[in-house]
């Protein structure tokens, strides 16, 4: 997603290089990190992708914004959404996946 995004972020105008291209590069960024941590920090999975989870949801207003704001295409902007909303279901798979094996989770004597 990093970089498919990063090209385009280029072609924003000056004005909003430091605003909004950064805050759009950090987001790819904590998205990314967070989806990493969920996936490898098994006591605090649900944490880590829920705050992914955050993180694609304020991209997807970033993109949009830019997009209203003709920074990219609507073309553009809706593939890139496309990806995002798959990227949102998977994650929302792996949220309730981990919710419901966390349930079920025998607990140990001494804990």
């Amino acid at each position: 997603m990093y970089y498919k995004l990063y090209p385009r972020l280029v072609n924003f105008p000056k004005s909003e290089k430091h605003a909004l291209c950064q805050q759009i590069k950090t987001i790819i960024v904590e998205l990314m990190k967070n989806i990493s941590l969920g996936n490898s920090v098994k006591s605090k999975r649900i944490t880590y992708l829920q705050e992914a989870d955050g993180c694609l949801q304020v991209l997807k207003i970033l993109l949009k914004l830019s997009c209203r704001q003709k920074y990219i295409s609507k073309g553009y902007h809706r593939d890139i959404d496309i990806e995002l909303t798959e990227i949102n279901k998977m994650l929302s798979a792996f949220i309730k996946s981990s919710k419901y094996k966390k349930k079920d989770q025998p607990v140990c004597a001494g804990e």
